[in-house]
């Protein structure tokens, strides 16, 4: 089969031939039927820190987002069954460790990751544990179905707030942030402002939910959401770009007595007035990884069918597996949304 790997240490993808893998117990073959890229993959392509140097040991077949149908059944399955199209869960949790025993199975202190621990799911076929098995309705499309494990974190990071009637600003012009303006609107926000740094995500931004539109290149976003607000502030802060600069500009925004949700992950140590706009300004700040295993994949699954939630205006990017390089292009160049790839 084919399959885009990791074939050695260093920046750079390869498209090559390796067998199709079969199913041990508790786990399920499927034939990918759409894959979709994250900037996780991004930075695997490019050899980062840390999510490839000094911890993806090659070969690895990266990706960790997916629509398959599943054509074999280890020993002992026994939620899914053959034709029935799935999708996966990211993280690999025990099950056993005391964070999953209290729940918090995306925050597993034995933690491993599809396409950076293990073979990932850019490729024809893949093997997946059936604990980590997500069962979509048949009549959901495979380029939406694919989607979920990134709209999960969006899910995730907007209902960690209370946003109804609430006057939201979301800084990153990424898909999880475009996802997440999609979400809010559906979850009530009376006023959603995006921040982003290029034309075609805010373009986006706008066709998903937003109320207003603010270039960080032209304007300076948090003198320009205090402007818009009265003086106010936002309501709540989203950060999902892993900026410094757009922490610090986020919580200058924010009002006295808000919310701020922080999703990116930062490179580098992020210096903030604690004195000034944290600690004096009373709010609450939240971190956010992943997903609630399973709960925000019942919640997106939900907005999802119900049609109160449509992401398809974040996909740019429509390619073969075997035209991967065009969507890491796309992907570095700051031109796309969502890439999704078919096998």
């Amino acid at each position: 089969m084919k399959a885009v790997r990791k074939t050695k240490e260093g920046p750079g993808l390869e498209l090559v031939d390796i067998p199709v893998p079969e199913p041990k117990d508790h786990e399920v073959l499927v034939r990918v039927k759409a894959c979709s890229m994250c900037g996780t993959d991004v930075h695997i392509y490019n050899w980062e820190h840390p999510w490839s140097e000094g911890r993806i040991i090659p070969p690895r077949t990266i990706g960790h987002e997916i629509c398959g149908e599943v054509i074999g059944i280890g020993k002992d399955v026994t939620l899914v069954t053959e034709g029935d199209v799935v999708s996966a869960e990211s993280h690999i949790f025990d099950g056993k460790c005391m964070q999953c025993r209290r729940g918090n199975m995306h925050i597993c202190e034995n933690l491993k990751f599809f396409g950076v621990d293990v073979d990932g799911f850019f490729a024809e076929y893949a093997v997946i544990p059936e604990t980590n098995v997500w069962k979509n309705p048949p009549d959901m499309p495979v380029e939406i179905a694919t989607l979920q494990e990134s709209i999960g974190n969006s899910v995730y990071t907007v209902f960690s707030n209370d946003v109804a009637a609430k006057t939201v600003a979301v800084f990153g012009g990424g898909p999880t942030a475009l996802f997440a303006i999609g979400l809010l609107k559906a979850a009530g926000a009376t006023c959603i402002i995006s921040v982003a740094g290029t034309n075609k995500h805010l373009d986006i931004a706008e066709k998903m939910g937003a109320d207003i539109v603010i270039n960080r290149h032209e304007k300076d976003p948090a003198q320009e959401i205090i402007s818009l607000t009265g003086g106010q502030g936002a309501d709540v802060f989203l950060e999902m770009s892993g900026s410094a600069n757009a922490i610090n500009q986020g919580l200058k925004a924010l009002r006295p007595g808000g919310r701020a949700s922080i999703l990116g992950l930062p490179t580098k140590d992020v210096s903030i007035d604690m004195s000034k706009d944290f600690v004096m300004k009373d709010i609450t700040v939240r971190g956010v990884y992943g997903r609630k295993i399973w709960e925000t994949w019942i919640t997106t699954s939900r907005l999802l069918s119900t049609g109160k939630f449509d992401p398809t205006a974040v996909i740019t990017h429509r390619i073969r597996l075997d035209e991967f390089e065009q969507g890491f292009e796309a992907m570095k160049s700051g031109r796309a949304g969502k890439v999704v790839m078919f096998p």
